[in-house]
């Protein structure tokens, strides 16, 4: 049997098994007691024999955990417990995030979204675009605040995927896609796109017209809360951020040469092993994980 005491079961391929190990490593507590992080895609049904990606099918293995009392179990080796490792997915806005324990949600809407907001600097500037140290900070500097700038842009776009999550309408409005209705994609709103995405949205509500009329003014005021507070760079889902980057950079540089291919698909990784997995924000991950050990 296993000594490793912590196991973490993560939903996605991408970031997140490198960017939890590096959260656990930095924590004394969890890297003297053990840990490992499991691709929830790797945890095959008994019966089955299947396996299944992404979020549902961590909450699925969280919630037979539960049933089965077999969060943390005993053994001769000591206490083993499990930890699910989930994207917030914009939950604090739209409703349905859980309540446990042994539920690791990220600070963002998801780990790429973490890893951008911890791990963007200019020495990634400089690995990812191959430049020396004074265009890297000319970058930089150009970029501002880049991400409360994309959360500005696409408030009414993050608006309505909101909405569409909390009304369960499945159309084309979604965080799994960029906005439809900036002109150009990150111009201004086309006020005639944005109500006709709206009335998509509240057409393929299940809720009744008062309901969702309900819930439509409940996530307006919440989103106007976020923006007040100055936390709405939060909203952002990763896969928007490499996209949003590229098309600022292109428009900095123009006609410069610059190492700009394999850009959106190397950058956050190349982010990521910028983080300080010491800093302060890790400490709540760490805080969770060491209450159950």
């Amino acid at each position: 049997m296993s000594r490793d005491k912590a196991f973490l079961i993560v939903e996605g391929r991408d970031f997140d098994r490198a960017h939890y190990s590096r959260i656990c490593e930095s924590s004394t507590k969890v890297r003297k007691s053990g840990f490992q992080i499991w691709l929830i895609e790797q945890i095959h049904d008994d019966v089955t024999g299947k396996a299944a990606g992404g979020k549902p099918a961590v909450l699925s293995f969280f919630d037979y955990c539960k049933r089965k009392q077999s969060l943390k179990l005993g053994s001769p080796l000591g206490d083993r417990v499990i930890f699910f490792c989930l994207d917030r997915d914009n939950e604090q806005i739209t409703g349905g995030g859980r309540r446990s324990p042994h539920i690791l949600y990220t600070q963002s809407s998801d780990v790429e979204a973490d890893i951008f907001a911890h791990g963007f600097s200019e020495d990634v500037v400089m690995s990812a675009l191959s430049l020396d140290r004074w265009n890297a900070k000319k970058v930089v500097s150009h970029l501002g605040d880049w991400r409360m700038e994309l959360a500005s842009i696409w408030r009414e776009w993050i608006e309505l995927c909101c909405l569409a999550k909390s009304l369960e309408a499945r159309c084309d409005v979604g965080f799994g896609r960029e906005s439809s209705i900036n002109i150009d994609k990150y111009g201004p709103v086309d006020q005639s796109l944005l109500s006709s995405a709206r009335a998509r949205v509240k057409q393929k509500s299940k809720l009744s017209p008062s309901d969702t009329s309900s819930i439509e003014a409940k996530i307006a005021v919440k989103i106007k809360e976020v923006y007040a507070r100055g936390d709405a760079r939060k909203l952002l889902k990763g896969k928007w951020i490499p996209h949003f980057l590229a098309w600022k950079l292109k428009i900095f540089f123009g006609s410069t040469p610059v190492a700009m291919q394999g850009f959106e698909a190397s950058i956050g990784r190349i982010a990521m092993h910028s983080i300080d997995y010491d800093a302060h924000w890790v400490r709540v991950h760490h805080r969770r994980i060491e209450a159950l050990l």
